[in-house]
This record gives C-alpha cells, structure tokens and sequence, in this order.
C-alpha cells in the first residue's frame, strides 16, 4: 500500500491535545451529569466547563448553546425552529443538503438566493419580505466563497447562520438568530455539532417533545465534548501561512493546466479550501490516482452523503460538474507536499488525456 504523503481531504487528524482529552474522557467522563451522585457531578462540571470553553471561544455564552451528536440534525434545528408554515423562506442555491432538505420540508413559500461566478450569495435580485427566515451560510465548503449579509434587510427577519464550514474563523455577524457549527472545523472529534440560539423567544424545538424547557434531547457523547472544547481552545488555523500554500497550489496548476478552472476567488474565501474543474477528465478517476500516489484529495459534491455526486455548487456558479477535485490545506501541510500534489495531479491529467 502507498503510504500517505499528503492528506488534501476536508477532514484532518483529530488535534494530539483533543485526543488526549478524549481518552482522559472515557475514564472520567461516562456518568449522566443529568443524574444525582458522586460520578454524574463530576461529569457534570467537565461539562459545564466544556460549554463555557467553546462558548467563549465561539464569542457566545454558556446558555445560548445545544449539543447535538448529529451535523446533520443540528442543521434542522437552527432553521426548522425558527419557522412555521406561515414564514417566508430564503435560502442560497450553494447551501449544504442537510438545509435544502429542510428547506424542501417548509410549507410556506420558498426564495432561493443565486450565487454569482465567484461563488458568493447575488442578493442583488432578491427582495426580502416581512416575516421570512433567511438560512444563511457564512462561508462554502467547496469554493470556500465567504458571505456577507446585505445592507438593508427587515427589522423582523430572523437568521439561521450555518457556521459548520467557517467554524472559528469567522465570528458570527452582528444579527443573527440561530447558528450550526460543526467540530470538525476546529480540528475536533467527529459526531459533535453546536446549535448557538440567540433568543428562545424566536426559537422553538421543531421536534417532537414533551417537556418545553427542554430545547433538545441533548443525546451525545461527553467524552466528545469534552475532547471538541480541548481542540478549539487549542486551535490555530495560521491562516497567513495558509493562504501562501493555497496560492501555491492555484498558480501551480494555472501554470501547469491552462484551461483548469478555479471556483471563487482566494481573497474573498477561506484560505485554506480550493476547489477546481479540469476539463475532460473524470473527477473520480483522478481520485483514484493521486490515492494511489498517496495523495487523499475530495471530489463531487462537499454536502451529500455519497460525496462523489455532482457538485450543485458549482452548477449554481456556472461550471462545470465533470473533472472536479477539492483540496484543503491543513496546519501541518508542507510546500513540498503541495508541490507533490501538483506534480501527481498534472500527471494524473496527462494520462487521461492521452487515452
């Protein structure tokens, strides 16, 4: 088997402190802090102080935020709690599954936002009404694009952040109503989403429940909370020496592939993501190759369960679908690593396109 020389997928290695943490956790972090007794009142206090620590750290506080075990839940409910058949929805075309599905869900009217070429919401078409949800992505998990909000928007439109790609990169906007984050994104241990409710008055659980002072069922591992808090208090994206590597990669293969194309623009996106199409090759072929070459790189579409589908994203920015791969670079990335990865995709291109 090749070894890997160079992880480009979106995932990266769960931080060396977090994983400490969470094998600490195991141990000392199983009781039901729910409970009474000696076991569930420590556990109760690890959790107190991990909830403090990543509400500090995402500028919320304590009591604003859920702990789902489920990325994809805590998509339904940040938007699913602040509507009823009666609101107005507004989503963007490049928002992930987990928020078109509920979009598809909603029984009221529908508005979806265009995304201009360079990957970032058009609001210039988009007229906002009275009593309307806006599910709103801070930044794409594919061409990285970052959003911001219009200037003129109504005084009663509330505001689902999906946070889950821009994690601690980017604060929250200064309105906001709910917002979904996702561990990951600060190098923590999957299985573990944060759902931030700025005001219960304008937020109710959209599931099924008995009890209304319970927001949500709160089903998830402390361990794993516990060893997100230790990630993101020990996160440091070194964003700088980021960029200068993602810029490597974009004018190396510009160099190297003329026609390749390359969504969005690095000034306006996150520095670490770069998702490009080549024209007339397979995008899963080249997967597979730069695999065996020892490079794990992402292809089709960041947001589905199956993540070779067809990436809606870049359809809604004008590309095309065929021949994509999608990197991320990562704090331990070396250049060398970077020019590996352009030296075994080229290569990779040439022979498909000499076939």
């Amino acid at each position: 088997m090749v070894p890997i020389t160079g992880n480009f997928q979106s995932e990266a290695a769960l931080n060396s402190l977090a994983r400490e943490a969470l094998l600490a956790a195991i141990d000392s972090g199983w009781a039901d802090p729910k409970k009474i007794g000696q076991h569930p009142g420590k556990a109760a206090i690890l959790r107190s102080n991990a909830l403090s620590a990543i509400a500090d750290r995402l500028g919320l506080s304590p009591d604003q935020i859920e702990v789902t075990g489920e990325v994809g839940l805590s998509y339904f409910l940040s938007l699913g709690g602040l509507l009823n058949s009666g609101k107005k929805l507004f989503y963007g075309a490049g928002d992930r599954s987990g928020v078109i599905a509920t979009v598809r869900s909603h029984d009221g009217e529908i508005f979806e936002i265009p995304l201009s070429a360079d990957g970032r919401l058009n609001f210039a078409t988009t007229q906002f009404l009275p009593n309307s949800v806006l599910a709103f992505q801070l930044a794409n998990g594919e061409s990285g694009a970052i959003n911001d909000l219009p200037d003129q928007m109504p005084t009663d439109l509330l505001i689902a952040i999906d946070a889950t790609t821009s994690g601690s990169r980017i604060g929250l906007p200064a309105k906001w109503d709910t917002a979904a984050f996702d561990s990951r994104a600060w190098n923590g241990p999957a299985g573990l989403a944060i759902i931030a409710i700025n005001s219960a008055a304008n937020w109710k659980n959209p599931l099924p429940h008995i009890s209304a002072a319970r927001r949500t069922y709160g089903t998830y591992s402390l361990p794993l909370l516990l060893a997100s808090a230790v990630a993101l208090e020990n996160f440091q994206p070194e964003e700088v020496a980021t960029r200068e590597l993602t810029e490597q990669f974009r004018s190396g293969i510009r160099s190297a592939i003329p026609d390749v194309l390359i969504a969005g623009d690095l000034k306006t996106s996150m520095p670490h993501l770069t998702s490009i199409v080549i024209p007339g090759v397979n995008g899963e072929e080249l997967v597979r190759e730069l695999d065996r070459q020892g490079f794990a790189v992402d292809s089709g579409s960041a947001c589905t369960a199956m993540n070779l589908q067809p990436s809606h994203v870049l359809s809604a920015m004008g590309l095309p679908t065929d021949g994509n791969v999608r990197i991320a670079i990562h704090s331990e990335t070396t250049s060398s690593e970077v020019a590996g990865l352009i030296k075994a995709l080229v290569s990779a291109v040439q022979s498909q396109r000499q076939r």
